[in-house]
């Protein structure tokens, strides 16, 4: 299981999950807030979290040499696929696992953050219909 996202070695998930967590999800929020700002639906999210897992995934092999998104290992993957297509299919799967667990990630801090934006951009914008029900909400305010 650590080798999935981090292939390179123990050193090298603290390294993957501190650059994740801290740059990616500081740019990921950033993302979600500016999303909601800017009144575009959230579905815009999921490129935008691919961009910065792509992103992560370049710095962590860039900085710290840990190839998260492996991408001789996908090629060699598709190339024995002539000759062993079980294997390595099950290489591929290994290969794109690392990346799709920092797109969750992102995809996941930056829907929260838009969330808690739009709330509070609802709030503010249509206080006279609408009131914050909780951080992640937003209900019609009541008849008085």
């Amino acid at each position: 299981m650590l080798e999935i996202i981090a292939p390179a070695g123990p050193d090298a998930l603290w390294t993957t999950v501190m650059l994740s967590v801290v740059l990616g999800g500081a740019a990921a929020a950033a993302t979600g807030r500016a999303v909601a700002r800017t009144w575009r639906p959230a579905s815009r999210l999921i490129g935008y979290a691919a961009l910065l897992a792509g992103a992560l995934g370049f710095l962590d092999y860039a900085l710290f040499e840990n190839p998260v998104i492996p991408g001789g290992r996908v090629v060699d993957a598709l190339v024995r696929v002539s000759t062993e297509p079980v294997a390595a299919l099950g290489d591929l799967g290994g290969a794109l696992a690392g990346f799709g667990v920092t797109f969750v990630l992102m995809l996941a801090i930056a829907m929260a953050a838009y969330r808690i934006a739009r709330g509070r951009q609802i709030a503010q914008q249509y206080g006279f219909a609408f009131v914050r029900k909780g951080l992640f909400s937003w209900h019609e305010r009541a008849a008085d």
